[in-house]
Parts: C-alpha cells; structure tokens; sequence
C-alpha cells in the first residue's frame, strides 16, 4: 500500500464525506458514519490498486538477485521499460545503465516498490 496514494484518496474520500454531511447529514452520528465509509473506501483502493493497475512503463521497481530481499526498498533499483503484471517478465533498466529481465513477484508495498526477481542481466563489455 502506497502511503501518498493512501493520502490522497482519504483526502479526497473525506471532502466528499464532508461535503455529503453539508447537505445531507443532520446529526453527528451521520458524520462518523460518513467518515468510517471514507476511509474504509481509501483503504479498500490503496491495497487492490496495484493489483489492477499492475506494472507499467516508468514505475520504479527494486530488483531481487537470488532470493536476497531488500528492506524498504533500499538496494537495487531501476525502471521498468514496459508494461506487466505479476508473474510476467518485465524489462527493468537499471540505475547502474545496465539492463535486466526478471519476474514480478509482487506489486508495491506500504514502503517498497515493485519486486521483481532478476533472471538476466546485460553486462556491458568494453
């Protein structure tokens, strides 16, 4: 779950909330009501986005060689150079100018990227 998509969704989700109790809500309880459904909404949209959404041309993804996970994102990184989905090949370019194949094992997290698991990796002869 992504933290600023999840913000911005509450956001969004709580201005109509609030909007709703404007015109509409008469007591308070209405208001709470509102506002449970609003984030249960943002939260119910931030987990299953990524699984819609997949992978695409652009998106950051962190890159796993033999099984060594990464914390928070931290360690190898790079591009994805066109679109995917989990448990498909994707072509990561990395931030080292090298290019690699991998499968998507998982889509973001709260704190990391996309996890893709390294199969081939281009390395440049000179």
């Amino acid at each position: 779950m992504n933290l600023a998509m999840f913000a911005r969704v509450a956001a969004l989700s709580v201005a109509a909330a609030l909007a709703a109790f404007a015109f509409y809500g008469g007591d308070l309880l209405f208001l709470a009501k509102a506002l449970s459904l609003a984030l249960a909404f943002s939260i119910v949209v931030t987990v299953f986005y990524p699984h819609v959404r997949g992978i695409r041309k652009g998106d950051r993804v962190s890159v796993v060689a033999g099984g060594m996970p990464t914390i928070f994102g931290l360690g190898r990184t790079g591009f994805a150079l066109g679109d995917s989905a989990l448990n498909r090949e994707v072509r990561v370019k990395l931030d080292d100018g090298k290019e690699a194949i991998g499968i998507v094992e998982g889509y973001e997290g709260v704190l990391s990227p996309p996890r893709v698991r390294l199969i081939y990796e281009e390395k440049l002869v000179e």
